[in-house]
């Protein structure tokens, strides 16, 4: 596992890859994301960094806390610049920085920490690099231990949100998450009451990229139904979608 310090610490380089794209980057689109620009992500990164600012400023117990964040994000303007956008992220990573604090975490529907939000920061906004850097035709600065890490992260906390706020339970899911020449490390596994299940083996990125939905390669379905992977990467749709604005 990583050091909260690291996650920070990606998290500010994902952003700084992101708010400095040029203005012909900016308008390409990326694939990963369909209908959307680099720009798009850019935006989009900028105003959820917003609303999880606001949240890690309510108390675990404030049940309106997300509903509250995200009219905040909302009714920051249309058409900021890079410069803004920038500053916007920056603002919920710098609150990250500091001591650890209980606060609202929407990953859980309640209780959580300013650390959580660091490791949903650096492995959300690390994926959205990862988006762009395939659209632009970038090398992936992904290192498998941040992938290790962040796969960690959707397993521990997305995958079972996205099961809360739809109510729909895939079944189990365990990942055999791999470095280089093949080895292994580390491994992601998300329980269920349910009898379905699913083991896949791949490259640490590969496998991140194929639980956050995104498309993937070289992972393998070594035991279970492959259905239980494809029902998991279709619960995002349904849940905690949040767009552009512009």
């Amino acid at each position: 596992m990583r050091q909260h310090h690291e996650r920070v610490a990606t998290t500010r380089a994902a952003i700084d890859y992101l708010m400095s794209r040029t203005e012909t980057e900016l308008a390409q689109p990326v694939p990963n994301c369909p209908g959307w620009t680099v720009r798009h992500v850019a935006v989009h990164v900028a105003r959820v960094c917003v609303a999880w600012d606001q949240m890690m400023q309510y108390l675990p117990s404030d049940a309106d806390a997300r509903l509250k964040a995200y009219e905040v994000s909302d009714g920051r303007p249309e058409g900021a610049s890079m410069q803004e956008l920038a500053e916007w992220a920056y603002a919920a990573i710098d609150r990250t920085a500091g001591a650890e604090t209980e606060c609202y975490f929407s990953m859980t529907g309640g209780p959580g920490t300013t650390a959580m939000w660091a490791w949903h920061a650096a492995a959300e906004i690390g994926v959205h690099r990862l988006d762009v850097e395939a659209a632009l035709g970038h090398d992936h600065a992904m290192t498998v231990d941040e992938s290790v890490d962040a796969a960690t992260y959707v397993a521990t906390y997305f995958m079972p949100a996205m099961r809360r706020v739809t109510g729909v339970d895939p079944g189990s899911l365990r990942a055999d998450l791999l470095g280089a020449g093949d080895s292994m490390a580390g491994s992601a596994e998300v329980g269920s009451d349910s009898p379905d299940r699913v083991v896949l083996s791949g490259p640490a990125m590969q496998v991140l990229l194929a639980l956050w939905g995104r498309p993937y390669s070289a992972v393998e379905v070594v035991e279970g139904d492959a259905m239980v992977l494809n029902r998991w990467r279709e619960l995002p749709k349904q849940a905690f979608q949040f767009g552009t604005k512009e």
